[in-house]
């Protein structure tokens, strides 16, 4: 025993028993669950994924945030410019869609490698997705892509080529998909709850 008194009293002696089976459960509870280490790194390994995709999104958002604030600085200076002066505004569009590039070209290795592997995820889990998908959503989505085409299609013709050139970048592309995927599962948990 632990080296305290036996009691003599028979309810306590059960309760004392009882309780010790209750620490030896957790005892042995902590045991397995420090030699499982499958499901320890599986632990890990779903943690670091959701840090990645919430990273990427995070990335994703302030290079496009970055993109609308210079385009709109971009167009209010090249409307408030003189002829003579447009040059100089072209030039600084230029100099807005090169940093909005470096902006996506920016994102840390790992985050392109862990949207690498959510993109290849990805592929097997759209055709289970799709089919969950209710037909407004695929609505809305399908405005979505008509408003973003329209917007790209606005675009002085320097920032439109660095847009199209981020659009084609693997690693915003993973990140649109993780996002997307992320906002379809949020909506089938939803419908679920």
């Amino acid at each position: 025993m632990s080296g305290k008194e036996v009691p003599t009293d028979p309810a306590a002696l059960r309760a004392d028993i009882e309780k010790t089976r209750q620490d030896l459960g957790d005892t042995v509870e902590a045991l397995v669950h420090k030699v499982d280490v499958p499901a320890r790194a599986k632990e890990k390994t779903l943690q670091a994924k959701d840090k990645a995709t919430e990273a990427a999104v995070n990335a994703k958002d302030a290079a496009a945030a970055k993109a609308v604030q210079a385009k709109e600085k971009v167009t209010e200076a090249a409307a408030a410019l003189p002829a003579q002066v447009n040059l100089k505004a072209q030039q600084a569009k230029a100099k807005a869609a090169t940093a909005t590039a470096q902006a996506v070209d920016a994102l840390p290795p790992q985050v392109t490698e862990k949207v690498d592997q959510a993109k290849a995820k990805v592929g097997e889990a759209a055709s289970h997705v799709a089919d969950a998908i209710p037909p407004q959503v695929t609505a809305k989505v399908d405005q979505a892509k008509e408003k973003a085409a329209e917007v790209v299609d606005s675009l002085p013709e320097p920032v439109a080529q660095r847009v199209e050139q981020a659009r084609k970048h693997p690693a915003v592309t993973g990140a649109v998909i993780a996002a997307v995927l992320f906002v379809l599962w949020k909506l089938t948990r939803r419908g679920r709850a």
